[in-house]
């Protein structure tokens, strides 16, 4: 079953610490890219975050949100940098007595407040296992949000994908169909034209016969057509399989699939061959798409 890489799961759990807000946004990436984004105070949870979320998500880029809202007790202790505040207090009275200007008790507290470094924040999580268990749990319940539709945008994917392969095997039978007398007709059509330029047929040098073989064999489309089909029942079970992670070879078997229909417009001069061609490559660009999105 196809997993889409494009996908959205969010969770709120309460617990005796509080409410836990995970929001996990998907979008396609040829590799796996975490963005986390977490209260400062919860930061020490970022690495777990990322494990948790690696364990469920293969491919694609992952924008993680997390949202605390406490009831208790802060993980935090705010204390005011009181060795800076009184150097600021030093340099403020300065300023006055050498201007002569009047204190202001406002103005001074106005100057305190643009400035950073005046209060000094100190970590006091007492029960980090509690807060990172609290985590974990709203994080697997955005997972499962997000991995249950991955799954239903796969079977979308999966479906249209299939009658496209079906449309593929319909063309590639089509050319297969004028494949084994593509060369016999072309040797043929060679020597009735050279018979045409030459009043009999032994003068031909026996030389430019080999040639004409040879040349007819290597216009010979049968080995590629076997080639597509084998990597077409190669895309059939993958995306049947149990494998989690399917995407990157998919898309390798469609540069395959190419590569031997390009071939075989190369080779063939028939012109029902050439239209069978086009529909082909036409159809693996717009499955080429559809598989971008797949993890």
């Amino acid at each position: 079953m196809l997993k889409s890489m494009t996908a959205f799961g969010r969770s709120c759990v309460v617990t005796s610490l509080g409410r836990f807000i995970v929001e996990i946004q998907a979008v396609n990436r040829k590799h796996l890219e975490i963005n986390t984004v977490l209260p400062k105070e919860f930061v020490r949870f970022e690495v777990d975050l990322r494990n948790w979320i690696a364990k469920s998500v293969l491919r694609g880029q992952v924008n993680v949100k997390v949202n605390i809202v406490l009831e208790k007790e802060s993980p935090v202790v705010v204390r005011p940098n009181l060795p800076l505040i009184r150097q600021y207090k030093e340099a403020w009275d300065i300023i006055l007595e050498d201007l002569s200007l009047h204190p202001e008790e406002s103005a001074f507290i106005t100057l305190l407040s643009n400035e950073t470094g005046i209060f000094l924040n100190e970590e006091n999580i007492k029960d980090e296992d509690g807060y990172r268990d609290s985590l974990k749990l709203a994080t697997d319940n955005a997972l499962q949000q997000l991995v249950s539709m991955k799954l239903r945008e796969g079977h979308v994917l999966q479906k249209d994908i299939t009658l496209r392969i079906s449309y593929l095997r319909e063309w590639i039978n089509k050319i297969s169909e004028k494949a084994p007398g593509a060369a016999n007709r072309y040797r043929q059509k060679l020597i009735e034209r050279l018979k045409e330029v030459l009043e009999n047929l032994s003068e031909i040098d026996e030389r430019i016969l080999k040639e004409i073989a040879i040349y007819a064999e290597k216009i010979d489309i049968t080995e590629e057509i076997t080639r597509f089909k084998s990597h077409l029942d190669q895309f059939d079970n993958l995306m049947n399989s149990e494998s989690e992670s399917v995407g990157k070879t998919l898309d390798f078997l469609i540069q395959e699939l190419h590569r031997e229909i390009n071939t075989v417009a190369s080779k063939s001069s028939d012109l029902e061959v050439s239209r069978s061609v086009i529909d082909c490559k036409s159809e693996l660009e717009r499955i080429r798409e559809q598989i971008q999105n797949v993890e």
